[in-house]
């Protein structure tokens, strides 16, 4: 859970520590300076109108900054208007992959990426105790069910996730970035994306390059004990497969009947999930595909099929020949329709990605015989 080490006033949940940095006491300042003047008063600004304007400045601000500047602001800060938008800024624990084996020892995250690192010293939080579920809680709970757009960061859990599918039934636009085969938890889309009914924008998967960019820093090649227990479970070779994929496509052709624009990134796209994009999703007008592996045939069925489509991008991508000239008229009913083959990124990717759960596997095998030896690790 996200706990400070001491109870600091004012705010019931988490409140501003005593010290800040520089930039927030000239906030600090201008405020007070405004408050000294005899034609208005901070405090005296209608509490709404402050929040309107807040709900555009982004979590940053509104945790790290805002909250700063006199009392009015501070709790200004905390109403739900203010938390409509959801963009959680990027999470990069790190390190993921370290010279130690998880079987010896358990190595804590050095990092956690430069927002949530301000987060924890500003609030004086003992990194030990901070998770990035019990951020996400905190935040989702200042929303009080109004949050209209969701953005999670990377590196997700299984327990924050179920919980902001109940917690924000509202949610218009969503983005899970993490991979949907590498994580545990991206196994549980199929169940809750059909929470959210009203969804008109979805983005999936996105967040190998970041992974990508941990594994050729050479800090080591076994992952990390957290880094490790994110991660789906490898029975076989046959283990990456669409099966996610797919599901949570028939899933949100069932629920999500107002979706119009639909971004999936580094998957490969069958048969299979082609048509249940062509039946279950018939408005689509935006669709990206990116990163990613996709046949001809199936290519040819999603131009054919997705009838409203106005902008259309296949970007990366591996897996088809086809000559310009055919593509061009196959796409003459897209108002933007544009391609770009890469031979490398996908199956980098997924290279990284049997490497990684075969590692977890192995390191699961070991664990398990010393611990059936009873060796202490």
């Amino acid at each position: 859970m996200l706990r400070p080490h001491k109870k600091l006033k004012p705010s019931p949940d988490l409140s501003p520590p005593p010290l800040r940095n520089d930039a927030v006491s000239e906030l600090y300042d201008a405020g007070k300076n405004h408050d000294q003047s005899p034609s208005r008063r901070w405090e005296e600004l209608d509490r709404e109108c402050l929040a309107n304007v807040f709900a555009k400045v982004g979590m940053d601000s509104l945790l790290l900054a805002l909250p700063f500047v006199c009392k009015s602001w501070y709790d200004a800060s905390h109403n739900p208007l203010c938390w409509k938008f959801l963009h959680f800024p990027e999470f990069e624990p790190y390190p993921l992959f370290t010279a130690v084996p998880v079987a010896d020892a358990n190595v804590e995250p050095k990092s956690f990426g430069p927002f949530y690192n301000k987060f924890v010293e500003d609030y004086q939080i003992d990194s030990s105790r901070f998770s990035i579920t019990g951020f996400i809680k905190l935040v989702v709970n200042r929303s009080k069910g109004k949050a209209l757009e969701l953005k999670l960061p990377q590196f997700c859990t299984e327990e924050a996730l179920r919980y902001v599918a109940d917690a924000c039934p509202g949610i218009r636009y969503l983005q899970f970035s993490d991979d949907l085969v590498l994580f545990k938890h991206s196994q549980i889309l199929p169940e809750v994306i059909g929470k959210w009914k009203f969804l008109e924008r979805l983005t999936l998967g996105g967040n190998m390059e970041n992974i990508m960019k941990q594994f050729q820093v050479k800090s080591g090649e076994q992952l990390s004990r957290d880094f490790e227990e994110t991660l789906s479970s490898l029975d076989s070779v046959s283990r990456i497969s669409n099966k996610n994929l797919h599901e949570i496509l028939v899933q949100v052709g069932i629920h999500c009947k107002r979706l119009r624009a639909l971004h999936i990134f580094d998957v490969c796209v069958g048969q299979a999930e082609a048509e249940a994009i062509v039946t279950g999703v018939p408005n689509l007008v935006f669709l990206t595909l990116g990163s990613s592996r996709i046949e001809r045939n199936t290519l040819v069925t999603l131009l054919q099929g997705c009838k409203k489509l106005c902008c259309f991008n296949v970007w990366n991508c591996e897996g088809f020949v086809v000559d310009a000239e055919e593509m061009q008229e196959l796409g003459s009913h897209i108002r933007e329709f544009r391609w770009t083959r890469d031979l490398t990124g996908y199956k980098c990717y997924h290279v990284l990605k049997m490497v990684i759960l075969t590692r977890a596997r192995l390191t699961q095998i070991l664990r398990k015989r010393n611990n059936s030896l009873g060796i202490d690790h």
